[in-house]
């Protein structure tokens, strides 16, 4: 039973990588103009 309250929270977990992974190239490569000390902040 406690398995299917789990179940919902994988999902959220994955999306939420998947978005911090994007959000990670962003600021890779707004970092290449010479932000990368804001782009930092930022992300945070």
């Amino acid at each position: 039973m406690c398995l299917g309250g789990r179940g919902n929270v994988l999902p959220v977990l994955y999306g939420e990588m998947r978005v911090g992974s994007r959000v990670v190239s962003q600021e890779i490569s707004t970092a290449d103009e010479g932000d990368g000390g804001q782009v930092v902040v930022i992300g945070r």
